[in-house]
């Protein structure tokens, strides 16, 4: 196992804390977690990417898919991914559009939620 998921909960919603290599080994736990942010109350999810190496496809379906979700929900999702591979594929795929992004964690818990 290349990677390590956690969260916890936070003021007003849920933090993702995720590291190492984000493939298909790691989808299904990557899956449970967002999808349990995604059913406990609060208003947003904040998913840290910060300390991910590399993401593949899966994963990445995985997190437009808890966007989906959480947007039906009403959940705001912001992620974190400073500069780095993580985040070039962000903007590579246009993601950036999907949800909010942060450069860290702090700014991303501190933020208001209202749109970037």
């Amino acid at each position: 196992m290349d990677y390590q998921i956690d969260h916890d909960p936070i003021d007003r919603g849920h933090l993702v804390v995720a590291s190492g290599e984000l493939d298909i080994q790691a989808t299904p736990r990557l899956s449970t977690v967002l999808a349990m942010a995604a059913t406990s109350p609060g208003g947003r999810l904040v998913l840290d990417l910060s300390e991910v190496t590399f993401i593949d496809s899966t994963a990445l379906g995985t997190i437009l898919k808890a966007a989906a979700q959480l947007d039906e929900g009403g959940t705001l999702l912001a992620v974190v991914a400073p500069e780095g591979p993580v985040r070039r594929l962000l903007e590579m795929t246009n993601l950036t559009q999907r949800f909010r992004l942060f450069t860290d964690r702090g700014t991303a818990l501190s933020a208001d939620g209202a749109p970037a």
